[in-house]
């Protein structure tokens, strides 16, 4: 009987191992290397403009929201994807319970929020994908404060035009030049420019093309722009922007404190696959 036994429990085991390996590894949402330097160059820049408020358009799954939020700021998140706002609306539950934080799904250029302003407008991978993107600009700047600051975020070099634009509805990429103007157009002063996330998108660029062509984003190529925008912000790319759970031991904050310092010393080039820009309202 025990020899049965023991063969049993064998085939068993045999028979869960295989269901294992047949089954798709689990991945879970992790920011990857680029977006953690992305969002310490904006936490940054952030901190010098200085403020206690923020309006973000385009603001995706909130994740940017959530770290101001984190460090007491009070803010307002505006995109025109429900699927993105669902997911805000689970990120930054605790903080829309306490009050601190509201979320409206549409169109800045239809927001109506009856004279009221922030201290600080942002808007991150956005403005690329605006036609009229002064215009825009402009149209975040009547919700802030004079003296205040618009930060926007934009991919930078138009030498790397690629599949992830074609795939997100880009209509064009930001070298520091262009993005100066941009802003001197719409009526900023002191404009800052700063590439971020150098070197480390540089050197993964070319494998971030690789997941992309190899993931269902390909399959976008052939959508409308309205239909790509809204998918932008919250795509889920295997080994891009989604991972293996234990992953999260590689990406965080700690680990990756180096990068962050080792960016700083390329703010003022125009090497960054992701360009941060900066102006005063007057």
């Amino acid at each position: 009987m025990s020899i049965i036994v023991r063969r049993m429990n064998a085939s068993t085991a045999r028979d869960r191992a295989k269901r294992s390996l047949n089954q798709p590894m689990k991945l879970v949402k992790i920011d990857p290397p680029g977006s953690w330097c992305q969002y310490e160059a904006v936490m940054e820049m952030i901190s010098k403009a200085g403020g206690e408020t923020f309006l973000e358009v385009g603001c995706g799954p909130g994740l940017l929201s959530l770290r101001l939020c984190e460090k007491g700021w009070h803010g307002l998140g505006v995109d025109f994807s429900t699927l993105a706002i669902g997911q805000a609306e689970g990120n930054l539950r605790q903080y829309i319970q306490d009050g601190r934080y509201r979320l409206i799904a549409g169109d800045v250029f239809d927001l109506d929020l009856r004279g009221e302003k922030f201290d600080v407008g942002l808007s991150m991978m956005v403005m690329e994908h605006v036609e009229n993107h002064i215009g825009f600009l402009k149209r975040i700047g009547e919700f802030v404060k004079p003296g205040g600051h618009i930060i926007v975020g934009v991919p930078g070099r138009q030498d790397r035009w690629g599949i992830e634009d074609e795939t997100v509805g880009h209509l064009r990429r930001y070298d520091r030049n262009d993005l100066m103007n941009a802003l001197v157009s719409a009526g900023l002063d002191d404009v800052t420019i700063w590439s971020v996330a150098v070197p480390v998108a540089n050197l993964l660029f070319h494998f971030s093309n690789f997941f992309i062509r190899n993931s269902a984003e390909r399959n976008k190529l052939g959508s409308c722009a309205r239909e790509q925008t809204e998918g932008s912000g919250i795509r889920e790319i295997p080994w891009k922007t989604v991972f293996p759970a234990s992953f999260k031991l590689l990406l965080n904050r700690t680990t990756l404190y180096p990068l962050f310092v080792a960016q700083r010393f390329f703010y003022r080039t125009n090497l960054g696959l992701t360009m941060l820009a900066c102006g005063r309202v007057s």
